[in-house]
């Protein structure tokens, strides 16, 4: 999912409504598009030093071992500064990921990019593995 794909989804939703995305960023693992100001909003999740943050390299700003710690970390108005994303309504899929992505994301968790050209498959399936997809 696109950044335009999340903001239509966002689209008449309550502030602090948000989805968590896989980033169209290559640096970056993750996204999280939410409301906030009447619009809708974007933020990309850095991982540093076994830590997720939205500012990796500010000590000042929250850092969690997990996204979910992340994320459960900015449900609290509380703990918000003016700058940083309110996330207090997610918004569930509502639709399933294809067979092809589950099986995609399953091989991939198991083995590194450059152990795919070693796995029993088919060279066309082994293109499918190593393309970038967000």
């Amino acid at each position: 999912m696109d950044r335009n794909e999340a903001e239509a989804l966002l689209e008449g939703k309550p502030e602090g409504t948000f989805l968590l995305r896989d980033s169209a960023q290559e640096d970056y693992l993750f996204s999280v598009s939410f409301r906030g100001y009447n619009r809708s909003l974007h933020a990309r999740i850095e991982q540093w030093n076994h830590n997720f943050s939205f500012d990796a390299h500010d000590p000042c700003v929250f850092h969690s071992s997990t996204v979910t710690g992340l994320l459960e970390h900015y449900k609290d108005p509380s703990s918000c500064m003016f700058f940083e994303p309110l996330l207090t309504i997610s918004l569930n899929r509502t639709f399933p990921f294809s067979l092809q992505c589950i099986c995609r994301a399953v091989i991939c968790r198991c083995t590194t990019y450059d152990g795919i050209d070693g796995l029993p498959l088919p060279s066309m399936l082994q293109d499918i593995l190593k393309e970038y997809h967000y």
